[in-house]
Parts: structure tokens; sequence; C-alpha cells
């Protein structure tokens, strides 16, 4: 499981896919939804929502998302990889001991909150391999319900205003403490945050996540560093990626 070794959830499918080529376009609040969700149709009962990766039976919206998923060239020197794993399977949830960090762990759990209706995601990568750009580098394009992004974004910059740190469990019960560090106010689509995670008791691969808003939609952007050093996204794909979504209409 990826956060007991230090790597939270949505990482685990960059690592297995992050040497390939261009694809076809790839706490308590917690506990109580997850129960009154368990037997719906949105995203945290059914494989994590409609849409994911890049099988069969992907809902419109999800369509729509993976047409305007970040493809090579979109950004110069970037090449992109649409994921054929589902990032998000059920299993993969991440809770926080810390009511107040819960925002923080939606960033990575396939049960959030605001539940995703919609999501498909890709690794990105400069050079020839993860090494050449320090880091392994992967999107999450989501859709939500109603006012679900604008709600999210609003509760992670208050979230990041107050959690330092926090014990995160994840679906097997494994436990790491994480460190947490508020990254500059980002510029970028209608809304955007950035921040930093570390295993408390390691100084290598922090991960840096950026999240951009363009009207109901989210671009969650990792960057787990293979160094010590955290290692953000460039701004150009953040930039371009809001713009792709924005032409799909804020939906």
């Amino acid at each position: 499981m990826g956060i007991a070794v230090g790597v939270p959830v949505l990482a685990v499918s960059v690592v297995a896919c992050s040497g390939g080529s261009d694809g076809a376009g790839d706490g308590g609040k917690k506990n109580d939804a997850r129960e009154e969700r368990s037997s719906g149709g949105s995203a945290g009962k059914s494989g994590g929502g409609e849409g994911g990766g890049s099988g069969g039976g992907e809902s419109a919206e999800g369509k729509r998302l993976a047409s305007a998923l970040l493809k090579s060239g979109d950004v110069a020197g970037y090449r992109v990889q649409r994921s054929k794993k589902d990032a998000l399977p059920r299993h993969n949830t991440v809770q926080s001991d810390d009511p107040k960090c819960s925002a923080v762990t939606d960033a990575m759990d396939s049960d959030p909150e605001h539940a995703r209706t919609a999501y498909t995601n890709g690794v990105l990568q400069k050079g020839s391999s993860p090494a050449s750009s320090g880091a392994v580098q992967q999107v999450l394009l989501a859709s939500y319900k109603k006012d679900g992004a604008q709600q999210w974004l609003a509760e992670l910059r208050k979230a990041l205003g107050g959690c330092k740190s926090f014990t995160a469990k994840d679906g097997a019960g494994e436990k790491v403490r994480l460190n947490v560090a508020r990254g500059p106010v980002g510029a970028v689509g209608d809304d955007s945050v950035e921040f930093t995670l570390r295993v408390t008791e390691q100084r290598d691969s922090p991960l840096v996540f950026t999240i951009v808003r363009t009207g109901g939609r989210t671009a969650s952007f990792m960057s787990i560093s293979l160094s010590g050093e955290p290692r953000p996204i460039a701004k150009a794909l953040a930039v371009k990626q809001h713009e792709k979504l924005a032409a799909l209409g804020r939906g």
C-alpha cells in the first residue's frame, strides 16, 4: 500500500506507469459520510467514480475529461501517457486522525468528502525518464456534483491554514505520520492551492500537490521528488491544463 512506504495512494499508479510513452489522449466526518454513501452510485462506491482510467464503460463526462487531458507536446519538453489502470480503486481510501486535515487527505482518497462523479488521469514526464526531471509526476482530472469542486478548494485552503501534521490511515489499516507545508498561493485557474507532504521520519521523496480548479472541475497534480527537495510541477503544465478544461465549458 502506498502510504505505508511514504508515498500516498495516487502515487502507486504513477510509479507503475512512469516509463510509458504518449497514450490515447490518457477523520471524523468522512467515516459517517462513507457509511451514508455506501449504497449509492457516486464516486466512492463503484471503483472510485465513473470514467476512471481508460477502460470501457466511461461516462460521457469521463470522455470529456479524457479529451481535455494534457497530451504530449502541449507543453514543450513534456510527454503524457493516459493511465490505463484506475487511479482510485475503491479500497484505496485515506483517512486523517485529525478532522481539520480531512480536506488534505481528500486529494488522495478514493472516497473523498466531495465525491468525484468522473475522473481520468495521466503520467507526465519531462525528458527520457523521471530521473531526468528529478520527479515522478501525475495529473488527475475530476468532476463533482453541484458546487463540490468549489467547496473542496475552500475547505482545503482553510485546512492548510491549521493542518501541520497528521496520521494517515489507508484502507488496510496501515498508518504513517505526515507533515504538511503550505506552498505559495497559486494564481492559476479559478482557484488553486499547493502543499507538500513529507513522511515525518524520512527526508526523501516529498510529495507536492498542486490543485487547480476550473469551474466545477479540478486538476490535481502530484509530483514525487526523487531526492529530498520538493519539486512542484511546472506552472506551464497547470496553465495549459486549465485552458483545456476551460474549453469544455464551466461544467
